[in-house]
């Protein structure tokens, strides 16, 4: 398949740490805020590198984005809406109860369904109709419309015990109560905002894993990270910073590796509801009867307001790409007929004219300020450039924890998408999808966008099994939100871990530090 081979590609172009014999035990320096071991709560990658080390998978992605076995050993599509999965023997939970076909059956039913999560994982069991068990070792999974997908989708899919999960919360995972995988390493400890800590689970079913124990201290400064590697606090770090690296990659006693990432970086206009209204003024600080987002006219004015090659070249110092879509050139569904826009202010002020807003409005953009390298920074350039086309804005950074609670209270937002689907589903169905749990649509809407006609657009396309016209029913998706302005994407970023000398870590697309595969 076209996607494979450009994933193959990178990954026989990217360089792998090498070296001698490491310690037992290991320290992780990550630069995002895991928020939960609950691994149904929060579709974000920090929370996603811990919890594929607890729990495993029914399927499972390589670092080069492959589809390959994991809790199912095989799987094959009996009809056009039915799908047969069977299960690896002799697999046993983190207690010892063995892993039965009943254990999906659970998973399959909580997975998008946890109270108060802040975008969850129904949109990639959004087509399952119904799940049954067929034996102890086989589950049927029945579908509302032929899902050519499902088997990648379910690769994102954490597998939990019905014995330990049913009747169990968020809080009983992060307390270790429930929180009782299949997978390399069995949880110890839990400070949110601090560390995890992790024991090896010497049952395992998959490879030898090096490390006793680990530790994955969560440091959001890229100077901090910098420092504890430097000074040997930690042994490996991901997200290091672009000022740095030519530093790295000279020090003798660290490796450095990286590989181009799936994941874009973007902006979010809110485009319904009330909450744009604490945020968004008129010219003169006034209060506006109507959303300026929610205009396609000013939301296209924003984009091509912004220098994205200047962006790229300035403040990511070429650690990422300048991108007009949200998957980088060469993926699957990804399309050359869509180019970064190139900065314009005049037709973005004659945008806001005809709109309706020529003196412009006032507007407060939000940004995490310790998950994604230079984001504040990359704000405040794009505050500098949308106020000289007329639209004042402020930029207000906020804690992780803090901005990820409150997505959805903002009118314009910076965000990170990891395209976990390896193509534009992820995208189309979980944020830009109309909110609707029916439909598993939505998950991660947090803009109120909304549009039928992409819905049924997208749903059409993700019924379709040949991969040619599959890929392109998608691409026409693409185009229609891109145009719609759904959202402002930016750039693509590239992933980079540095480490001390004497590890190995082949460089992930999806960003994630899976400790179980840092060799010595």
């Amino acid at each position: 398949m076209k996607n494979l081979a450009f994933w193959l590609g990178f990954a026989s172009c990217a360089s792998v740490l090498s070296g001698p014999a490491a310690a037992k035990d290991i320290t992780i320096g990550l630069s995002g805020t895991v928020t939960s071991v609950d691994p149904h709560f929060y579709n974000a990658s920090p929370n996603n590198s811990i919890a594929m080390q607890i729990f495993d998978r029914l399927t499972e992605r390589t670092a080069e984005g492959q589809l390959v076995e994991g809790l199912a050993t095989k799987w094959e599509a009996v009809s056009d809406t039915k799908w047969r999965f069977t299960l690896r023997d002799g697999v046993k939970w983190h207690d010892g109860k063995p892993f039965t076909a009943d254990d999906v059956v659970f998973t399959l039913g909580r997975a998008g369904k946890v109270p108060n999560s802040p975008g969850g994982f129904g949109g990639f069991i959004r087509n399952v109709a119904s799940v049954k068990a067929d034996g102890d070792l086989s589950v049927i999974i029945d579908t509302k419309s032929p899902a050519p997908t499902l088997p990648g989708d379910l690769a994102n899919i954490a597998i939990v015990s019905r014995h330990a999960g049913e009747g169990a919360d968020t809080a009983d995972y992060n307390s270790g109560k429930a929180a009782i995988g299949t997978g390399a390493f069995r949880f110890s400890t839990f400070k949110q905002g601090i560390e995890v800590g992790l024991e090896r689970n010497p049952d395992w079913w998959g490879k030898k894993v090096v490390w006793e124990h680990a530790t994955y201290r969560m440091i959001s400064s890229a100077s901090a990270r910098t420092t504890a590697i430097l000074a040997g606090d930690v042994d490996i770090i991901d997200a290091p910073a672009a000022t740095d690296i030519a530093r790295f990659k000279s020090t003798a006693t660290l490796s450095f590796v990286s590989t181009p990432g799936l994941r874009v970086i973007y902006l979010a206009p809110t485009t319904s509801g009330e909450t744009w209204k604490a945020n968004v003024r008129g010219p003169n600080g006034d209060a506006l009867e109507t959303n300026p987002l929610a205009d396609p006219r000013v939301r296209t004015a924003l984009s091509v307001a912004i220098n994205r090659e200047g962006i790229v070249d300035k403040i990511m110092e070429g650690t990422a790409t300048a991108s007009g879509q949200w998957l980088p050139k060469g993926a699957f569904s990804y399309t050359d007929d869509i180019q970064p826009p190139k900065p314009d202010a005049a037709a973005a002020k004659k945008l806001l004219a005809d709109a309706g807003f020529p003196n412009g409005f006032q507007l407060t953009v939000h940004v995490p300020n310790d998950r994604y390298p230079n984001a504040p920074a990359v704000v405040q350039a794009v505050a500098q450039m949308w106020t000289r086309i007329g639209v004042k804005t402020n930029v207000e950074s906020l804690p992780w924890t803090t901005f990820s609670s409150r997505k959805s209270d903002f009118a314009m937002k910076l965000l990170g998408l990891g395209n976990a689907t390896y193509d534009a589903s992820s995208m189309l169905v979980n944020v830009l999808g109309t909110v609707d749990p029916q439909r598993g649509l939505g998950a991660a809407n947090d803009s109120g966008y909304s549009n039928p006609a992409l819905d049924d657009l997208v749903a059409k396309a993700m019924t379709i099994y040949d991969d040619k016209a599959r890929e392109a029913a998608l691409v026409e998706a693409v185009k229609v939100a891109v145009n719609d302005g759904a959202i402002i994407p930016l750039y693509q970023q590239s992933n980079a871990w540095v480490a001390r000398k004497g590890l190995s870590y082949a460089p992930r697309i999806d960003e994630r530090t899976l400790v179980k595969d840092i060799a010595e």
